[in-house]
């Protein structure tokens, strides 16, 4: 599991990027009050602790998207996981401050990593 010190620096990371895609979003007219599609992205060093993640992920009523082996970029070599999970939320809701703590805890729980949510505009 993180350390507390990486969590709190990752959610400080999160409220900086989710502030920025907020106000970008603001600006180019889109309502972030009305519930859509968002995908929240994690990432997982090995098959078993995606594989947990995600059936966490669906037990809290998500639905897992994506559960897929990827090339890690940096030494084109060490497989890392990649686990996608949808669900229906404001786009207010995806960037509060309460969901990133408790994804980048549950992520921390099965020793990955929440990479931040999406959705199509």
């Amino acid at each position: 599991m993180l350390g507390e010190g990486i969590i709190q620096e990752s959610m400080a990371g999160h409220a900086a990027r989710n502030s920025d895609l907020l106000q970008e979003l603001r600006r180019k007219g889109v309502k972030l009050n009305v519930p859509q599609s968002v995908e929240h992205h994690f990432w997982a060093d090995d098959k078993k602790s995606a594989a947990l993640l995600a059936r966490e992920l669906y037990r809290r009523g998500f639905l897992v998207l994506v559960i897929a082996p990827v090339v890690n970029a940096e030494d084109g070599k060490k497989r890392i996981w990649n686990v996608e999970a949808g669900v229906q939320r404001t786009l207010t809701q995806a960037a509060d401050p309460a969901i990133t703590e408790e994804l980048v805890r549950l992520a921390a729980e099965f020793d990955a990593t929440y990479d931040g949510w999406g959705t199509s505009v």
